[in-house]
Parts: C-alpha cells; structure tokens; sequence
C-alpha cells in the first residue's frame, strides 16, 4: 500500500516518509502492477470480498483503476496501461492510498 499524504522523517541523516494514517471516507486506489490474475474470472471474486470488508469494516472507498481487473492476459500485454492507472492514481488528489493487487 502506499499512501500519498506524508512527513519526511530525518533518522541518523537518512529522509524517511512516513504516509499519513488512512481515515474512514478516504479513498484508496487498486491497480494491478504485475500479474493482473485478480481481474480474471476464476479470482475476482476474492476482488469484490476484499473490497467489502475494505468498505464496510474499515470505511475506505474503494475504486478499481481503469485497467486493475481486466485479467491476467490484458496486463501482461498492456505494460503501459498498468503504468497509467498507478500515474493516474498518483495524480487523483482525491485518493489517498494506493492498494496493489
């Protein structure tokens, strides 16, 4: 996971950043930077059970970026489109975490 709101934290000469704690209403991304499986037909359900409990145990809003469930064959052939959805997930001033699955 990676947060986008943050302090720099100085340790023993090192800058550290340290992202804020997520809030209820925040809003999180999910991108799909490597495999892509989780989109496929067999596991996306395991998408929709972690996007319930994200939503209703931890009070996050979750969106799936535009290319995060497509399937293991569309992100292995898109390289550039899983690019853009983490591009565009950083650029979206309204998310404020960033969930890789």
């Amino acid at each position: 996971m990676v947060t986008k709101s943050y302090d720099i934290m100085n340790l023993g000469g090192n800058n550290m950043l340290k992202p804020e704690m997520l809030q209820k209403g925040d809003k999180i991304a999910i991108v799909s930077l490597s495999w892509g499986g989780l989109g496929d037909e067999k596991l996306i359900h395991k998408y929709h059970i972690a996007k319930e409990r994200l939503e209703n145990e931890f009070g996050l809003e979750v969106v799936a970026m535009p290319n995060a469930l497509k399937g293991s064959q569309f992100v292995y052939e898109h390289p550039e489109a899983r690019a853009k959805d983490l591009m565009d997930a950083f650029k979206d001033e309204t998310i404020k975490g960033i969930f890789c699955a």
